[in-house]
């Protein structure tokens, strides 16, 4: 799970308990007093966060001591300087612009969330040396806009564990040749990644995503995905091609064995490389984002064992054609723009606990409609169907 709900009452009790507590403090931008400043609100909250929605509580306060601060509103015209502060999180670059020089003393700084770039980060960044996250969340990248290069100075930071980067954001590989054991999670855009020496810095990472926005790469001269293989300890995968380029992923052995979660968008992948896939040990989820070649996807026998989650969206695909003895583990299978697609396996209903369409055609609504029939009837068990977004409608070419 990544998001929950929580009912209205209990989420009152927990601000009222945390108030109570002096744990968290919530200020309403919206019904904040014009002319008062904001340091009335800094009191000995560790938390405190600055929102603009419809929520009418918040707390007053009285000293200095928050150890964390969220914004939720996209241009607060006030600053509390903090010295204690840990983490700043959601932070617009308006206000940085305006604040750079108070953020440079927060020596105790741990996490660093910020919406986009600007050049007086760079000595932010530099003088926290107890940074261990640093976000630069940015806009999503358009085709043809230009990449922004972020300093080298970043790999400098001694206890850096999480780095993400948008997709409009290039960082280049460290110039010093050494190991990183404190980096566990990276996310970023570079043409060089790929290259075995630079991974092999990483002995520890966990968590990988790649932006490739294209380059010399081709149908001739594909990109071969065979530094991962020095990544021991990965566990999740994304590989996302925001301009069409041919990857190529090394034979099955190569593969890290730890890997669990596996992301692909863009890759347009051939047969071979999905049989390599099927193959992987420890996967358990699967998101194919427009990343197959061709409209028939065959599954080898006995591939995917332990799936657990797969994810298909591929305007183009057809047919899933598979066997009983894959997907012995599937429990939750989602299906969105799958305008050709023809049906879904009925014997996935022997282990489904859901299916999700998202703007399928009527074909594939009425395949899992009669998956779930079968299971009620022969199985006694109960499958979850979702529905969202318009059908599609074949004789026009178009949604409804």
């Amino acid at each position: 799970m990544k998001t929950c709900r929580m009912h209205s009452a209990l989420h009152s009790f927990c601000i009222r308990e945390a108030q109570k507590e002096g744990i968290f403090c919530a200020v309403n931008i919206r019904k904040y007093p014009t002319g008062l400043p904001l340091k009335m609100f800094a009191n000995s909250c560790r938390w405190l966060s600055l929102y603009s929605h419809n929520f009418d509580y918040y707390v007053l306060c009285r000293e200095n001591n928050s150890r964390s601060i969220l914004f939720f509103h996209e241009n607060p015209e006030m600053f509390i300087s903090f010295r204690l502060l840990r983490v700043l999180a959601f932070v617009p670059s308006s206000f940085l612009q305006r604040e750079p020089m108070h953020l440079s003393y927060l020596v105790f700084l741990r996490y660093l969330s910020v919406t986009q770039w600007f050049e007086g980060l760079d000595c932010i960044v530099s003088t926290n040396l107890n940074l261990q996250t640093l976000v630069v969340s940015g806009n999503e990248s358009q085709l043809g806009a230009p990449t922004i290069h972020l300093p080298c100075e970043i790999w400098d930071l001694p206890l850096l564990r999480h780095l993400e980067l948008g997709n409009m954001y290039a960082l280049d590989p460290p110039f010093q040749m050494k190991k990183r054991k404190n980096l566990q999670a990276l996310s970023w855009a570079s043409p060089t990644l790929y290259k075995k020496e630079t991974y092999r810095n990483f002995p520890l990472l966990r968590k990988l995503k790649v932006f490739y926005r294209g380059g010399s790469c081709s149908n001739n001269n594909p990109l071969i995905l065979d530094s991962i293989y020095y990544l021991k300890k990965l566990e999740k995968l994304t590989i996302s091609v925001l301009v069409g380029c041919t990857i190529t992923f090394p034979e099955q052995c190569m593969f890290p064995l730890k890997l669990k979660k596996l992301g692909l968008s863009g890759t347009n992948l051939c047969s071979r490389d999905l049989s390599v896939i099927s193959m992987m040990p420890q996967l358990e989820v699967l998101k194919l984002e427009n990343a197959i070649h061709g409209n028939i996807w065959e599954v080898d026998k006995g591939g995917f064992n332990k799936l657990r989650f797969l994810l298909i969206e591929d305007r183009n695909l057809k047919q899933l054609r598979t066997y009983l003895s894959c997907f012995k583990c599937l429990e939750r299978l989602v299906l969105r723009s799958c305008c050709c697609f023809e049906e879904i396996p009925w014997f996935l209903a022997f282990h489904l606990q859901s299916i999700k369409l998202e703007r399928c055609h009527p074909s594939v609504i009425e395949a899992a409609m009669q998956i779930r029939e079968a299971g009620q009837k022969i199985l006694k068990r109960w499958i979850e169907i979702i529905i969202r977004g318009a059908e599609y409608d074949e004789s026009q070419n178009t949604h409804i």
